[in-house]
């Protein structure tokens, strides 16, 4: 009775110390993070981007979207097969896929909040200004750029 107890509290003890580790050939969480975040601002990109959106057919859409997918896996250094390879496996764990979706939504908030910050700022910025407003067709950032000079 001693030795089943002792083998099954080493198999759990063993099983637990498993739990954040990928099998071979499957990319990190991180490396995964990183490649899915790109992958999904490509997909924002590509469906809207600031031409006439409701000209260009979704076919089209689609052709880009998968360009700039190559284009990620090529600056990850990643095959598809690699790729498709470890997405399966997280397909297949899926409390390991919604921890890297969680921490892609976290990145998210941090960069919108530095976005949103600096756009305060130099709202702020432009304000402090009389007479200059933002996208004022008037405003010069140089105030001596029309200044003629004769020789």
């Amino acid at each position: 009775m001693r030795k089943t107890a002792g083998v099954f509290l080493l198999s759990l003890l063993f099983a637990c110390g498993q739990a954040d580790r990928v099998p071979k050939g499957v990319l990190p969480k991180d490396k995964m993070r990183d490649v899915l975040l790109d992958m999904n601002y490509a997909e924002v990109f590509g469906r809207d981007q600031g031409i006439d959106t409701a000209r260009i057919a979704d076919s089209v859409r689609e052709q880009n979207v998968k360009r700039y997918y190559v284009q990620i896996l090529q600056l990850h250094g990643l095959s598809r097969e690699e790729f498709q390879h470890s997405y399966k496996y997280y397909e297949y764990h899926p409390d390991k896929l919604e921890e890297i979706y969680k921490e892609m939504q976290e990145i998210v908030k941090r960069k919108r909040e530095v976005l949103d910050s600096l756009e305060q700022i130099k709202t702020q910025k432009m304000s402090g200004i009389p007479g200059r407003t933002r996208r004022d067709s008037l405003y010069w950032p140089r105030a001596d750029s029309m200044i003629l000079t004769l020789p």
